[in-house]
């Protein structure tokens, strides 16, 4: 009997949130697309929700009815939207049915979106017969421009690596991941909100003190990072060896400074008794203004026990 109304239970709750989806693609497509920047954050709570509380092969169905709906009521630019929308909700939701730690669930969320994100642009622009490259042109001429105004010559020395072709459409391509990456993390925090107002018991996420990855990581980053960024702005490299430069040069920093704006918010908050939120905000402006200091005190957080160090115990004289 149990089992009977467990089933139930959980055909008439995939039943409920499938005509939740139904219902925000339709009001997208009867306001002609108006509220569908809004609706890629609200479109994966539905399936969040659903595969949270039951097994991913349950969810399964779900997802594959989900992309069912968005081809009957999306329109054609909302179906990209929907389906990974879904597919994005589909992996939170087992995330958290598995009990896998918030804090790595919040990482492999925003990963996701990051990478659907180049997807879905990428899939925009062929069927829409978009031009990326003329786009990106576009964004290369204003900022040459911009250096023009300057007197700054962006046709000589390392600006014309930095200004080619092919280095705008790899910053290009980046841009849409850290897009992605924050869509990703407004997801998962609104996701979270909605859970907690339903009563789902959600573990409490490992705080960022803890988090401390392997040191060799810190080394790789930099060899990364040193090397990339020598190929990259060498005149003589092949073309091929640029892009792998640049790819180099921006996860090595990327991931170097995100540890340093750790060591230096933990620093600031418990040497310095700054608000979180003021630390915080502070390191972040600190990545434009001096991103080299982040980057060395992300090396010393993670290889050189700088993260021990900070959070030992404040000695009072």
């Amino acid at each position: 009997m149990d089992k009977m109304n467990n089933n139930t239970l959980r055909i008439t709750t995939g039943a409920m949130i499938l005509a939740i989806f139904a219902m925000l693609l339709l009001l997208n497509r009867q306001t002609g697309g108006v509220f569908e920047g809004f609706f890629i954050y609200i479109l994966p709570v539905p399936m969040v929700i659903y595969s949270a509380k039951f097994d991913w092969k349950s969810g399964l169905m779900v997802f594959a009815g989900m992309c069912a709906f968005s081809l009957f009521f999306g329109t054609l630019t909302s179906i990209f939207y929907a389906v990974s929308s879904a597919l994005l909700g589909l992996i939170f939701g087992v995330c958290l049915y598995k009990k896998i730690d918030m804090t790595i669930t919040m990482f492999i969320v925003m990963g996701i979106a990051g990478v659907l994100s180049v997807i879905s642009n990428v899939a925009l622009a062929s069927v829409f017969g978009y031009n990326l490259a003329e786009d990106i042109a576009l964004m290369q001429n204003s900022m040459v421009e911009a250096l023009a105004k300057a007197n700054v010559d962006a046709a000589s020395g390392p600006y014309a690596i930095i200004f080619s072709d092919s280095s705008m459409l790899q910053l290009f391509i980046i841009s849409m991941v850290l897009a992605g990456l924050l869509d990703g993390f407004i997801v998962y925090q609104l996701s979270i909100m909605i859970l907690k107002r339903l009563h789902y018991s959600i573990e409490k996420p490992r705080p960022v003190s803890e988090i401390y990855p392997p040191k060799w990581t810190g080394v790789a980053a930099v060899i990364a990072y040193v090397y990339g960024s020598t190929v990259f702005l060498n005149p003589n490299s092949t073309h091929a060896a640029q892009s792998v430069g640049q790819t180099l040069w921006v996860v090595g920093s990327l991931y170097l400074a995100a540890f340093g704006i750790i060591a230096a918010a933990l620093f600031m908050k418990r040497r310095l008794r700054f608000n979180r939120l003021a630390a915080t905000l502070l390191c972040v402006l600190c990545m434009f203004i001096f991103p080299q200091v982040l980057i060395i005190l992300g090396l010393m957080y993670i290889s050189f026990s700088l993260h021990d160090r900070i959070l030992e115990p404040v000695r009072i004289r």
